[in-house]
């Protein structure tokens, strides 16, 4: 992502643009933000973490460090009809279900591995210190990079992300949306749209929060207000939404290869695997933002005089629609119509690509590299990204005149790739960690100990679902950024949770929570001195302790109300999303 280096609503200087912040607490803010800043940046912290695998694989095999591999067994019974007779499948063979308990959960046992004699198997640590590990790590750097799962879903859906962004077709949407709501439901609309903003990169932060305090203060409401409840949708309801984005295809291929860890054959994670989760996600920030803003702070600002005026903010006619912006979006909007339409025929109309199931095989009858079987159409996610916003952004950039030669159109694909260069040197060095993890074996042999742990422990999901999310909180106030953060964790605690029950999909929607909730005040966010800029348009004395003070009540009641919201979905047992089901039922 890029910073933005003009203000927030574009306009070319204000006394706070040059004005360092202030107001800032001497208190635990402070000395948070200051270990926040002393840690090395997220790349240089994959590569540390590299380092210390090499060291601990050494010291690993120098204290003959050794555990038997674990395997979590289902419980077996057949399954049988109305009558009480046994179901067969196709074959004519009786079909087999997990045994459930009296709670309705499967029974499963862990159930150390043995070879074809019986004998025990053991795991030992791999050392890198080796010359064949010295050699490995040399011939297998290049691959550790470009072989992550997550690379391409990143890459692919970027090209049109960024294309759409760069010629304006996300501002425009958003100011479209904003203008034409009612002043009743000006507040859920505000925190709706932000909550949906993670799609348009940064342009969420750029736009909409200033957007926001426009409409507010022409409406006779604080503006501040607005703006709180912009930043609270895009910020804090980063992990809603009911699009797809390039996040979400890290985050499912390095799910992927974390569920890999201890049981090879599980399928691979789609981008859409928290899908319906987050769409509806979206809805309960919506209302969680609402309440926050007309019930907590802007009765709070009315009584400390947040009404007033301003000459420099930018009127409600600066803000609205051209004609040509208006005619750009009707016609992005149509296409954007068709492309769904296409794939919605291409996937039902019998015959067509992406209908029922499928797997490409070679002209030998092998199948085709990289394919696997399941529905045609859930493969396709990331091209369908693509052009979902790829046509409609060129449609918009033709109509508003800024796609009008090649170079207009190479420079807009560029746009995305350049937003996504921080990710490309994360990766690098998240390839060399999460491959070293596994060449010397130490990912397995963690993940079999907790997992034994959280096993003989038999701390109920919901718990465990409770305080992950609150160690992703606190590791928020530590380390920036959603991917680098997930890199971290998801080899560690996917594996785990997965030997006690809990989907990869499931770990990966209580991380959206807990990386989400605390971006509108943990001071590592790069974008809150974006907001505080905006912020001193109307206090000019505000520091980053004011905004933190501001936001804090969203944090809070986010944080309760969304978790919440996951253990009811657990407890209902919803698909999270596409092929995503909330549990994981080992040995099965």
């Amino acid at each position: 992502m890029s910073n933005a280096s003009s203000t927030p609503n574009g306009s070319s200087g204000t006394h706070s643009e040059h004005q360092p912040p202030t107001g800032r607490p001497g208190g635990w803010f402070d000395r948070i933000e200051r270990i926040g800043n002393a840690l090395p940046e997220p790349a240089l912290i994959f590569a540390i973490l590299s380092a210390v695998v090499i060291v601990v694989s050494a010291l690993g095999v120098a204290a003959d460090w050794r555990i038997q591999p674990i395997k979590p067994k289902a419980e077996l019974v057949e399954k049988v009809d109305r009558d009480g007779a046994p179901v067969l499948d196709a074959d004519g063979k009786t079909v087999f279900v997990p045994k459930l308990d009296e709670a309705g959960k499967p029974i499963v046992t862990l159930v150390g591995e043995t070879d074809k004699d019986g004998k025990p198997v053991e795991l030992v640590a791999k050392s890198l210190l080796t010359s064949e590990g010295i050699y490995w790590m040399l011939s297998s750097m290049v691959r550790n990079f470009t072989a992550l799962p997550a690379l391409g879903l990143v890459f692919v859906s970027m090209l049109g992300i960024g294309l759409a962004e760069k010629f304006g077709l996300f501002s425009a949407l958003m100011r479209w949306l904003a203008l034409i709501t009612p002043r009743k439901l000006l507040t859920p609309t505000i925190v709706l749209i932000g909550a949906n903003a993670a799609i348009a990169s940064d342009a969420g932060y750029i736009i909409l929060p200033p957007l926001a305090a426009a409409l507010y203060l022409a409406m006779n409401r604080p503006p501040v207000a607005g703006l709180a409840a912009a930043f609270a949708g895009v910020a804090g309801g980063f992990g809603g939404g009911f699009f797809p984005n390039a996040g979400d295809g890290f985050l499912a291929g390095v799910a992927t290869t974390s569920a890999h860890i201890v049981d090879p054959s599980y399928h691979a994670v789609d981008p859409t695997h928290n899908l319906y989760f987050k769409a509806l996600s979206s809805i309960v920030i919506m209302f969680a933002g609402w309440f926050v803003t007309d019930w907590i702070v802007e009765p709070r600002l009315k009584r400390l005089g947040g009404t007033a005026k301003f000459d420099d903010m930018p009127s409600l006619s600066e803000l609205a629609l051209k004609p040509d912006e208006k005619r750009g979006l009707a016609v992005a909007g149509v296409v954007a119509l068709l492309v769904l339409g296409l794939f919605a025929a291409a996937v039902l109309v019998p015959g067509w690509p992406l209908a029922g199931m499928g797997q490409p095989t070679l002209a030998t009858g092998a199948p085709a590299p990289g394919e696997r079987a399941g529905d045609r159409w859930s493969q396709v996610i990331v091209p369908l990204i693509l052009f979902v916003f790829l046509l409609p952004g060129m449609a918009y950039g033709w109509i508003t005149g800024t796609l009008r030669r090649q170079a207009d159109f190479i420079d807009g694909i560029y746009h995305g790739i350049r937003s996504i260069v921080p990710v490309l040197a994360i990766a690098f060095f998240m390839g060399q960690f999460v491959n070293y993890f596994q060449y010397t074996g130490l990912d397995r042999m963690l993940a079999y100990a907790g997992g034994s742990f959280l096993f003989q422990a038999d701390l109920p999901i919901p718990l465990l679902i409770v305080l992950f999310v609150l160690l992703v909180i606190g590791g928020d106030f530590v380390m920036s950024g959603m991917l680098s953060k997930f890199g971290v964790l998801a080899p560690i605690f996917i594996p785990m949770f997965m030997m006690v029950g809990m989907s990869p999909e499931l770990t990966t929607a209580a991380y959206r929570i807990g990386d989400s909730v605390v971006n509108i005040i943990t001071p590592l966010n790069s974008y809150l001195l974006i907001i505080l800029v905006a912020l001193q348009r109307y206090s000019k004395n505000a520091g980053l302790g004011s905004l933190i003070t501001l936001m804090l009540p969203y944090s809070l009641v986010f944080g309760i109300v969304w978790t919440a919201f996951l253990l009811l979905w657990y407890w209902i047992g919803l698909p999270l999303g596409t092929d995503a089901p909330v549990s994981y039922v080992p040995g099965a």
